[in-house]
């Protein structure tokens, strides 16, 4: 089966020679220069039309330099980008391998170890240029490493020196003084940044977003025209009519050094009057018009604008538009993806391995960092064990992003509940708080002593039981009292101990739910 390249074109295999050699570089009298033109200096819209235009039918040199200023000139629209093409670092890089052979895994472990390195991680950015010019191309530098050759660096090629077919805009050849050509297999890395359907060179932000730097330039233009007029008072000079020309040559001198050095003299004769400009809200218009496109830049490059512009909504909306980015962000991801797969991947498997290991070429991937919410992890740790649940230390520190402490370091402990100050209480509130908080069966062994007490046995085998008897026969409350009456030879105070505590027992049985009976 062939091997095709990323246009769909046939791929001959390219030999090591030139694998190890530099293709893309800049040459004295070449097509390929470092000097670049500044079509963004005087911009209108009859030029911006044309250099547009320019880029999808012939030429795209113009069109890349005005996306390169706009960059460098416009604050916002370089910050608002920049945040996009940083956006992949919150991302972790995945490589799975393509089965479970032997063969597929040490592919996978290849490509791992090539993509985990400085040589692809710090050029990602230069990839994502794509973003904004709509394609990127990255050259790949070879070394050798053993019998084997690998990764060494890569090398971002400047996009003016590539040229698209004229027949379908979409095969991308290298500029030469012979004319466009083919570039060699296995040795770049081909980035093109899908914004919108269409043309790969209509497909960048900066084709969308110079007419929003363009207008907003007018408007910070006459901005600046505004302030130099109105920042000054208007210095109005008198002359009389028989003045000479050189006195109104001094006159009109000494009015443009109190506006610029803020010091002229004049003769006695000459007079010289301040005009406080009034321009009230005029400013307003200006500082508008450049907020105005500031806010489409942020809509067109990050989808919204709470997070870029101070903006009415609040927290609430903010959030909602951070969702607005995450999903634009793992589509570049995916783009990107996409192309580390195709184009590093796929060339470590075949210039090692061979093509007919292509289909061993291993998946690559993006995908978020596993992230616990902290106040769920504080309340798993406080209920979990609990209930049965095995929290490993491990997760609980990359939820805190804590570290494992030193055997030496000094640790935070769990401090001790300080004791409740001791406040001297009733005897019988103390004796209550002293059962309450004793096992069930403590309870139960002061009920069978009471029971078990000679005191309560010999009461209730003397006036005690006999006066029992009597109450059961009673027929009313006065019968009652004078039953009671007639016993004034026990002693009240052995006797009402002895209920109380039979009493207090009993009652403190019913509050811990203890069983006594028998």
């Amino acid at each position: 089966m062939p091997i095709l390249d990323q246009f769909g074109r046939q791929m001959q295999a390219t030999p090591t020679r030139d694998l190890l050699e530099r293709e893309a570089t800049a040459s004295m009298g070449s097509v390929r220069s470092i000097q670049t033109g500044h079509p963004a200096d005087g911009l209108d819209p009859m030029r911006l039309a044309a250099i547009l235009r320019e880029a999808e039918t012939s030429d795209a040199t113009r069109y890349l330099e005005l996306a390169e200023q706009m960059e460098e000139k416009d604050l916002h629209y370089a910050a608002v980008l920049g945040v996009r093409k940083r956006a992949i670092r919150s991302l972790e890089l995945h490589v799975d391998a393509a089965d479970d052979s032997l063969a597929a895994q040490e592919a996978a472990d290849m490509v791992r170890q090539c993509l985990s390195s400085s040589a692809i991680t710090e050029d990602l950015i230069d990839m994502l240029d794509a973003i904004g010019k709509g394609y990127s191309v990255t050259e790949i530098v070879w070394t050798r490493d053993g019998n084997r050759l690998k990764i060494d660096g890569l090398e971002y090629v400047d996009p003016r020196w590539f040229e698209f077919d004229r027949e379908n805009g979409r095969h991308i050849y290298l500029r030469d003084n012979a004319g466009p050509q083919q570039l060699r297999a296995d040795c770049y890395i081909i980035h093109m940044a899908r914004a919108k359907s269409g043309l790969p060179i209509r497909g960048g932000l900066a084709r969308l977003a110079a007419w929003a730097y363009m207008f907003k330039n007018f408007a910070v233009k006459d901005w600046a025209i505004f302030c130099e007029a109105y920042g000054h008072p208007l210095r109005l000079g008198k002359f009389d009519s028989s003045s000479s020309t050189e006195d109104r040559r001094t006159l009109l001198r000494a009015v443009r050094q109190i506006g610029v050095d803020m010091a002229a003299i004049i003769p006695k004769t000459m007079e010289v009057e301040i005009v406080s400009a009034s321009s009230t809200g005029a400013d307003k218009l200006y500082e508008g018009k450049a907020r105005y496109w500031d806010e489409q830049l942020s809509k067109g490059v990050l989808g919204q604008v709470a997070t870029t512009d101070a903006i009415a909504g609040g927290h609430a909306v903010g959030k909602i538009h951070e969702e607005v980015r995450s999903d634009i962000r793992d589509a570049d991801a995916s783009q990107l993806a996409s192309t580390l797969q195709r184009d590093v991947a796929g060339a470590l498997v075949r210039v090692n391995m061979g093509h007919l290991y292509a289909h061993l070429t291993p998946r690559v991937r993006f995908a978020p960092p596993d992230q616990i919410d902290p106040k769920v992890m504080l309340e798993l740790m406080e209920k979990g064990p609990a209930a049965g649940l095995r929290i490993a230390m491990a997760d609980v520190r990359k939820t805190f992003n804590l570290r494992k402490p030193d055997d030496d370091e000094e640790i935070l402990i769990a401090q001790p509940v300080a004791a409740p100050i001791d406040v001297p209480a009733p005897a019988a509130t103390r004796q209550l708080a002293s059962v309450t908080t004793a096992p069930v069966d403590s309870i139960a062994a002061l009920v069978d002593e009471l029971l078990a007490s000679s005191e309560l046995q010999q009461a209730m085998e003397g006036e005690i039981g006999e006066m029992l008897e009597m109450l059961a026969g009673a027929k009313d409350i006065d019968e009652v009292r004078d039953i009671i009456a007639s016993f004034d030879g026990s002693d009240p105070i052995v006797m009402g101990d002895l209920l109380t505590r039979a009493t207090f027992a009993a009652r403190v049985a019913g509050e811990v739910g203890a069983d006594l009976k028998g």
